[in-house]
């Protein structure tokens, strides 16, 4: 069960070695106590693809690297979580090969992302989700520009002043991602249009 006292780790990096040896290597920061993670490999993942329950692989080392995965062009998502304790694991982080889509990779930093969280000083909150037609943004910092686009990764909606609301009414009924640049970071998120 994932638990706020088991923090996710961050900063999920994944280095693709399968032309050179059939591996790749995965690291994060981990941002709390754990000593041991999960770790999970999807290939051919596609954006929507559900996380399994199953198949993941304990591990004590970060790096992991991840043997006999084939070269190929097709994306692998790659996912850790920090086991806390037997019982108390944290969210999913993810990331997506280099030859994973735009979309794919924003999706997986969405999975990775949803609490806006960058650092202590800079959060950001969208409410209310699922929203009908204002879409609200509570920062700790300026917002520079919010772009909204749906999940084949068409922008919809480009907003560069009064970014602490957006009006979404005119969107369709659907799930939407929200890019939000503030100075030098960019975050996504992702809202339900009801």
């Amino acid at each position: 069960m994932a638990s706020a006292h088991c923090p996710a780790p961050t900063n999920v990096i994944a280095v693709d070695n399968t032309l050179l040896n059939s591996s790749i290597e995965l690291s994060w920061t981990e941002n709390g106590t754990a000593s041991a993670w999960q770790v999970l490999i999807l290939p051919n993942f596609n954006v929507g693809t559900q996380i399994p329950s199953f198949g993941w692989v304990m591990t004590s080392t970060n790096p992991f690297t991840i043997v006999g995965v084939p070269p190929s062009t097709q994306c692998y998502a790659l996912f850790v979580r920090s086991a806390c304790s037997l019982s108390n694991v944290s969210p999913w982080s993810a990331v997506g090969t280099s030859v994973c889509s735009l979309l794919t990779i924003n999706y997986l930093a969405t999975l990775s992302n949803d609490s806006f969280e960058n650092n202590d000083t800079n959060r950001l909150t969208l409410f209310p989700n699922p929203t009908n037609n204002i879409l609200k943004l509570n920062s700790n910092s300026p917002i520079d520009k919010v772009i909204i686009s749906d999940f084949l990764c068409k922008v919809i909606l480009v907003q560069t002043q009064g970014t602490n609301e957006i009006n979404v009414e005119s969107l369709s009924k659907g799930i939407y991602i929200v890019e939000v640049i503030s100075g030098k970071d960019t975050f996504f998120s992702k809202f339900i249009k009801e």
